[in-house]
């Protein structure tokens, strides 16, 4: 009898040790040791896909820290021990995590992590991602979308303000809110919801009451709204020159400066002949046009007198009213002599409608952002140039192919971009990335926002 327990003792051995041996097989061809080291203290497998930050940061001081605050959706797949032994049919979980990140902007690090929501099953499936977006700062409030009006406290993400909330407070705009994307917004008067009867309100803050869109808050430099974002898109940060007074600096190309230094020649006028309305024309249009696009040529920093003169055509009698309005008037261009030459060249600017390209004193100097070489080992450069003659202060190499949001503060300078995966790396999709500029010096700090999404959540 015992000769038999121990031969069934044996063979259940061996079946515990094919089965054992299995699951590290089947781990180690999925993941590596580190999904055998799970399995083994979990019971399960946790596949996480990197986080994805589809909505424009924000930066901001009024919770009393200067942050910058990001949204993200996460993939992640579970798959339990008792699931293995059927390997073409795995029943598994499959989430969707929601996180708010605030990153320190003065050392580019993670200050915190919030989960705000994770959906599951069902609930996940078919969840239109243009539902979650970061909005803009009333007061300590960070309002978000997360299938409705969320607020969150910049302070420590936690949740201060909710649909139910501002539907207990306005208890007449219970039930009528429109929660879709396109009907949630945020402007110049904070949260703006719209009701199903199309009529429109902002809810106040600080103690979520109900008002007409157009009604002031009470706090206007309260108000904060994301940075511009341009996905993919770096000439969106980048302008042509920086009006300063009388003087004009700006980046053109050697054949640019060429064109714009000379007069322009109508063909066949004779010397001496009286400008008519086609040199008129001309001359009013002989200006260096908007920077949309940097050529992939080399542009030099000039710099030029702009004045403004009278609009009306030549000739036009001075007793007679002007009201032609004024146009400028370039000349006296140069060439600043300690310039050097830069690829796809553009002066910095934060994308605001405002389009001012950063200016910095002591010394006054502009931001080049630049290339160091063409085609796609190219990578962003940003060099710091002072006046009068043009010398470079610092350069530095951005971690980052392409710029997506340029978020200024004093001295210091936060940028985000994205740069693809090494050509040896089995990784699909490029990595986003948070970089810290101290101006004075150049010096830099980098955080791969992608890389920490995939490590243990905080």
């Amino acid at each position: 009898m015992t000769r038999v327990i121990g031969k069934v003792l044996a063979a259940l051995g061996v079946v515990m040790l094919v089965l054992v041996g299995s699951l590290a097989l089947w781990a180690m061809r999925e993941g590596g040791g580190a999904d055998l080291r799970q399995l083994a203290s979990t019971g399960e497998l946790r596949e996480l896909q990197p986080a994805l930050f589809q909505a424009a940061p924000l930066r901001t001081d009024q919770g009393g820290s200067d942050r910058v605050f990001l949204l993200s959706t996460q993939s992640e797949t579970i798959t339990g021990i008792g699931s293995l032994r059927r390997s073409n049919n795995r029943p598994r979980r499959d989430l969707l995590h929601v996180d708010l990140w605030a990153i320190d902007a003065g050392t580019a690090t993670i200050a915190w992590r919030k989960r705000l929501h994770t959906y599951e099953g069902k609930e996940r499936a078919g969840r239109d991602l243009r539902g979650f977006d970061l909005l803009g700062v009333d007061g300590k409030t960070l309002w978000l979308t997360l299938e409705g009006p969320l607020g969150v406290s910049l302070i420590d993400g936690s949740v201060v303000a909710d649909g139910a909330r501002i539907d207990a407070k306005n208890p007449a705009m219970a039930g009528k809110r429109v929660d879709e994307p396109g009907y949630i917004a945020f402007g110049r008067h904070g949260l703006q919801l719209t009701l199903n009867d199309a009529s429109q309100w902002r809810i106040d803050a600080g103690d979520l009451g109900a008002a007409p869109r157009d009604t002031p808050v009470r706090d206007p430099q309260g108000i904060v709204p994301p940075a511009r974002y341009a996905r993919e898109s770096s000439s969106a940060f980048v302008i042509r020159a920086l009006a300063i007074g009388e003087r004009w600096l700006g980046v053109m190309t050697d054949q640019e400066a060429e064109l714009y230094r000379n007069k322009p020649v109508i063909p066949g006028r004779e010397p001496g002949e009286r400008p008519g309305v086609m040199q008129q024309f001309l001359e009013e249009n002989h200006v260096p046009a908007p920077l949309l696009e940097p050529k992939p040529q080399q542009y030099r920093l000039w710099s030029a007198r702009v004045v403004q003169v009278s609009a009306a055509p030549p000739g036009w009698p001075g007793q007679l009213p002007d009201k032609w309005g004024t146009r400028p008037q370039f000349s006296d261009y140069q060439a600043l002599p300690d310039a050097p030459p830069l690829l796809r060249a553009g002066l910095l600017h934060d994308g605001s409608e405002r389009e001012q390209a950063l200016w910095y004193r002591q010394p006054d100097s502009v931001l080049v952002l630049h290339t160091d070489k063409l085609g796609q080992d190219g990578r962003l450069q940003l060099t710091r140039i002072t006046g009068p003659a043009g010398k470079p202060a610092w350069s530095a190499a951005l971690a980052m192919e392409t710029l997506e949001a340029v978020m200024p503060r004093g001295e210091d300078l936060l940028l985000l971009g994205r740069e693809p995966p090494a050509p040896e790396s089995e990784e699909e999709g490029p990595h986003l990335k948070v970089m810290r500029i101290d101006v004075p010096t150049g010096k830099t700090a980098v955080l791969d926002l992608t890389a920490e999404s995939l490590g243990p959540f905080p």
